[in-house]
């Protein structure tokens, strides 16, 4: 470790100089960073009362308030969410690590990615609620429409079939997964509460929002990248 600190942080009278200077300076963010977070509050219910309580005990009166994170923090986690749902949420956060780590991990077995590109529709099932025919059907949509390429391709061509390959899903979409999912729910009703999206909020919400940020803009770069 020596060595190292003298190789890397003391090895010339500029470098020890800049060395130096940083721990000064950090030094100084700490020095005003850690007092504020530790000589706070968490109990005041006004401002004004957390501002004369860390005066009595610490001298000062420039500490946090923490009261709001003590009373709302489940609120800052999950938004508005019902309380009894909360499961679901915690379930699609966990399945996420699990959906994350064959991607990120080049030695896990490769199968697992299944379970990846399966995860977008069971989190949106999971966190939205409402029939389970929803997120199947939708992948049903997937698979009509490489139905649709394996049928026309060898018959009009790859242009024809790449046509047909996104037409087909479009049409299942958006004119017939209505229907196909009420008939299939009221054959057989298999489902979760549905919760509506003004109620998503918090900490759950900016990770929603960006987990479909970036699953729906890698296919989308891809398709940009090919043209």
């Amino acid at each position: 470790m020596i060595g190292w600190v003298r190789a890397n942080l003391f090895s010339g009278w500029f470098n020890s100089i800049a060395t130096l200077v940083s721990l000064a300076v950090i030094w100084w963010i700490l020095a005003q960073i850690i007092p504020w977070i530790f000589q706070s509050s968490w109990t005041a219910t006004s401002l004004d009362e957390c501002r004369r309580q860390i005066e009595e005990a610490f001298g000062h009166s420039s500490g946090a308030c923490w009261a709001v994170i003590r009373e709302r923090y489940l609120q800052l986690l999950y938004g508005f969410y019902p309380p009894r749902l909360y499961w679901r949420i915690n379930l699609s956060f966990l399945l996420l690590l699990v959906a994350l780590a064959p991607v990120l991990f080049a030695g896990l077995p490769r199968r697992m990615l299944w379970f990846s590109g399966l995860y977008p529709f069971l989190a949106a099932w999971l966190l939205w609620g409402g029939s389970v025919w929803n997120p199947v059907a939708v992948i049903a949509g997937f698979a009509i429409g490489y139905l649709a390429f394996v049928l026309v391709a060898p018959r009009a061509g790859s242009l024809a079939g790449v046509i047909a390959a996104i037409l087909a899903p479009l049409v299942w979409w958006f004119l017939l997964l209505g229907p196909v999912v009420a008939a299939l729910q009221g054959a057989l009703p298999i489902g979760i509460e549905a919760v509506e999206s003004r109620q998503f909020g918090g900490f759950m919400l900016s990770v929603t929002i960006g987990i479909t940020g970036i699953v729906a803009s890698l296919p989308l770069g891809i398709l940009l990248a090919l043209g």
